[in-house]
């Protein structure tokens, strides 16, 4: 389900994005996330909202920045301009950037399905760009 939904959102992203700036698509999507968010939490999780982390709760705040507002600011303004077939497989190639960063910082064993998922996903994204130009 989740791809399901992620596949048509990004279609009817790139449609809302015809004449409203990225900016504002990402606000108008994220604040209508955030609706739906609270009324699921509130209704699911109240509770346990005082039980949160200090360290947690600051680490999902810069994910939250990078990803839930830099990241997404970037993927509206490249589907704006670009076309969505080409620009949702490139924004979902961040796998790759999470994977060398996992090996590195959480010491993860770099394993030979890693190495060559990571050579698949680059040799993808090559094929579709060639085959676009």
């Amino acid at each position: 389900m989740t791809v399901t939904f992620w596949g048509i959102s990004s279609i009817m992203e790139k449609v809302g994005l015809k004449t409203v700036s990225p900016l504002m698509g990402l606000f108008i999507r994220t604040f209508f996330s955030l609706v739906g968010l609270s009324i699921t939490v509130f209704l699911l999780e109240r509770e346990k909202i005082l039980t949160l982390q200090l360290r947690e709760v600051l680490i999902l705040c810069g994910s939250g920045l990078l990803g839930g507002f830099l990241g997404m600011l970037g993927y509206f303004s490249l589907l704006k301009a670009k076309e969505a077939s080409l620009v949702v497989p490139l924004t979902a190639s961040y796998p790759l950037v999470s994977t060398l960063l996992a090996v590195v910082l959480l010491k993860e064993p770099l394993t030979l399905y890693k190495i060559l998922g990571t050579i698949l996903v680059i040799l993808g994204l090559f094929l579709l760009f060639r085959g676009s130009s």
